[in-house]
């Protein structure tokens, strides 16, 4: 199947190395470009930084930063800030993994979050419910793409895109749009979960859509395997 990945390129790249392990064909198409916002970090003093995506030191040198170690989110997280000369003293496999490993420390610190303007907000929730001061930099965030290429959009209209693989409501709702009501009953939509499967719903035939067992990636690429590439007319 020729199959489209609409994360972020540093996303996308391992998620097409996947499809291309099962024998489909990716076809990279982004509706979300991360760019830096220009924010201006306070001077502290800070016990720690934070970070949950390695989009985090975009437009941030380290000597700009505040003389504190980072407690990040994920080995590519730490991977990044490491690269960019950051000190990371903590890696917590997830925000939940990483804020009881700072909770267990003891007593309440501060810290500054160097955070994208889209977030879950369970990081700063918990700390902060546990009488941290955390102060949050909004350093990036992920704006819509305005359209895909033309040969993209050719591609779809001629039907000869055959699946999309869905990570989260917001990427998909964009997609769905950018697609458009002709192209989108023609596809296969693969979700990552079952909120995301009831969205494509209203554009695209139940048949055509289906939700992983778990929300991870691993899942999502198990419903791949069995499936064949529908014929060409």
């Amino acid at each position: 199947m020729r199959v489209l990945v609409t994360r972020p390129p540093e996303q996308a790249a391992p998620t097409a190395q996947k499809l291309v392990a099962l024998g489909h064909v990716p076809v990279l198409a982004p509706v979300l470009e991360i760019v830096a916002t220009g924010a201006r970090l306070p001077a502290g003093p800070f016990d720690l930084l934070l970070a949950s995506s390695a989009q985090a030191f975009l437009g941030i040198a380290p000597e700009s930063a505040p003389g504190s170690p980072l407690a990040c989110v994920g080995a590519k997280t730490a991977e990044a800030a490491r690269r960019r000369g950051f000190e990371v003293q903590t890696v917590g496999a997830d925000s939940e993994a990483l804020a009881t490993v700072l909770l267990a420390e003891g007593r309440p610190k501060s810290a500054l979050y160097l955070a994208g303007r889209e977030r879950k907000g369970l990081l700063e929730r918990r700390l902060r419910e546990n009488s941290w001061r955390v102060e949050i930099i909004e350093t990036y965030e992920a704006r819509p793409v305005p359209y895909w290429p033309e040969n993209l959009r050719a591609a779809l209209a001629c039907g000869e895109i055959d699946a999309i693989l869905h990570y989260s409501p917001r990427s998909a709702a964009l997609a769905l749009a950018l697609m458009g009501r002709e192209a989108a009953p023609r596809l296969r939509h693969f979700c990552l979960s079952a909120e995301i499967a009831a969205l494509c719903g209203a554009w695209a035939p139940q048949q055509q859509i289906v939700a992983a067992f778990q929300p991870d990636e691993e899942s999502l690429m198990a419903l791949l395997r069995p499936v064949e590439a529908r014929p060409r007319p």
